[in-house]
């Protein structure tokens, strides 16, 4: 069984203390093995926050994105400059250009080129997959149930611009003998199904801790209802909104979960 580890929210809108924040997400998983990024916001604030908070990125053994967004895989640049020790992986879809539209202008919001450049560097994954032991990349994300954002805003295609449904989309599993947490990088698929696959692999009923960005905005007061019923049932500890969740969610679901809901903020961290 495995010992535990230590989860910290490197990268997130808000910072704590003397750390970085931007527009992305990035978490270090530390393990007996060596240490995990998932994800790595859109800049090498990452990297800088991991430094401020005495981490060494010679000891990351894995990074993982959780899908081909720049807010996500953006500081991937600096990982190929400072983690030589990584090997790297993803969803083979994660290298495909991502579009969002507002106000009529299409604008790019995929990986940048130096990535993409670089995708014959990854090890790219469709099912679980182990980085580290006890350290699980969730594979693809199924719709099990409706509860997803239907979103036309954000395209994706090369020749042919489709709705994107984000099939390259993953979550990050941390299992030790005690616990089990839950890392969701925007959740486009939907809490629900992320939650839902992240059991599936982990071989379990429910979790203990629940964390990332749940993409919330503009949600409905019946959908907001319906997910923090499903999270009193299957989360058994803390919840942490990140990144895109928004903050009118975050005070629906903390006043109906209540304090176990709290607002993420980089430099937080986690003992599992």
């Amino acid at each position: 069984m495995f010992l535990a580890m230590r989860l910290t929210l490197l990268v997130d809108n808000i910072a704590g203390e003397g750390l970085r924040a931007e527009h992305g997400l990035s978490f270090l998983i530390e393990t007996d093995s060596g240490s995990v990024v998932f994800d790595t916001g859109q800049t090498s604030a990452w990297l800088d926050n991991l430094a401020a908070l005495g981490g060494d990125p010679a000891d990351i053994k894995a990074i993982a994105i959780s899908h081909g967004h720049y807010d996500h895989a953006g500081g991937m640049p600096a990982a190929f400059e400072n983690a030589a020790e990584a090997k790297y992986f993803a969803h083979p879809g994660c290298f495909e250009p991502r579009y969002a539209m507002s106000d009529g202008v299409l604008r790019y919001i995929g990986m940048p080129a130096e990535v993409i450049a670089r995708r014959d560097s990854f090890v790219t994954n469709r099912t679980p997959m182990d980085l580290l032991p006890g350290v699980i990349l969730s594979g693809e994300i199924h719709l099990r149930t409706g509860a997803h954002p239907q979103n036309d805003r954000f395209m994706a295609g090369t020749e042919h611009l489709r709705k994107d449904t984000f099939e390259d989309e993953q979550c990050l599993i941390v299992q030790t003998c005690d616990a089990t947490a839950v890392i969701a990088g925007c959740s486009h698929r939907g809490v629900e199904n992320s939650v839902l696959a992240a059991m599936k692999a982990a071989g379990t009923q429910r979790i203990d801790l629940l964390m990332g960005g749940f993409h919330l905005g503009g949600a409905s007061e019946d959908r907001l209802d319906s997910l923090a019923g499903f999270l009193d049932k299957t989360v058994a500890g803390q919840i942490t909104c990140c990144h895109c969740t928004g903050r009118e969610a975050y005070e629906h679901l903390h006043r109906k979960l209540g304090p176990r809901v709290t607002l993420g903020q980089s430099g937080m961290s986690w003992d599992v």
